[in-house]
């Protein structure tokens, strides 16, 4: 009697192995298709941020940029691994929502556009290796590295001053964030002095492409939503960061 327990023990055993594999493997493949997995308990955590999934040997953690309820797909972080397996989510996983977010980034920490003095000049961004246009261009391989990272999906980050035309200095930061698709821009008019009072102000706006677009026989940088032709080039959707030529 002591034996056939000890056989149908075993035997036990050997069938939850075997379905640990047999799950194991279905789950590993739907996740590296970007599917939920199958064969798993599933909790969330307080904040509503990080979702478990429990399998038999194995786990996979998923971070969700809004709430857990959304498509799988829209994960910003997902990794698979044994029970005791851990996985924070870094900061260029974090889907940017704020001007904290943009300066909280392995491109931008130590960059934050809202500490640089009133008295910040186009010689002071010049100095500090940013991309700058008015009279005379400065540091323009910037621009060409930015491109170029971006057209590779890279994550990139670029500052661009342009003086207006009474000579403030108006800056541009943009950044892309590869982890996320995200495509933003920070600009600065704090420095206008010609402006309204209401317009001088740093804020956040996110967009779908950046690019080149000539207009009128001028070649413009441009960063901008939706489809972009003749008719578009003047609408909102369509900030200009400068001309090129």
């Amino acid at each position: 009697m002591k034996k056939k327990s000890i056989l149908i023990i075993i035997f036990v055993i050997i069938a939850i192995f075997i379905i640990g594999v047999i799950t194991n493997y279905i789950d590993s493949a739907r996740v590296k298709t970007n599917q939920e997995p199958k064969f798993c308990i599933k909790t969330i955590n307080h904040q509503g941020n990080k979702v478990t999934y429990w399998g038999l040997g194995y786990k996979v953690i998923r971070y969700v940029g809004v709430s857990p309820n959304e498509p799988y797909k829209s994960n910003i972080g997902v990794k698979k691994g044994n029970w005791f397996m851990k996985y924070e989510l870094s900061e260029n996983n974090k889907e940017i929502k704020t001007l904290d977010d943009f300066y909280n980034t392995s491109l931008t920490k130590d960059k934050d556009i809202r500490n640089l003095s009133e008295l910040y000049s186009s010689f002071d961004a010049q100095k500090d290796n940013c991309f700058v246009v008015g009279a005379m261009v400065h540091n323009d391989y910037l621009y060409s590295e930015f491109m170029s990272k971006f057209r590779n999906k890279e994550s990139a980050f670029i500052r661009v001053g342009e003086n207006t035309t009474e000579g403030d200095l108006v800056l541009n930061d943009i950044l892309y964030n590869s982890e996320t698709k995200q495509l933003l821009l920070v600009t600065d008019n704090t420095r206008d002095k010609f402006s309204s009072e209401s317009e001088r102000t740093i804020k956040l706006r996110e967009f779908e492409n950046i690019s080149e677009y000539e207009y009128k026989d001028r070649l413009y940088w441009i960063i901008y939503n939706g489809e972009l032709n003749e008719e578009t080039f003047t609408s909102e959707n369509v900030f200009v960061l400068t001309v090129i030529n």
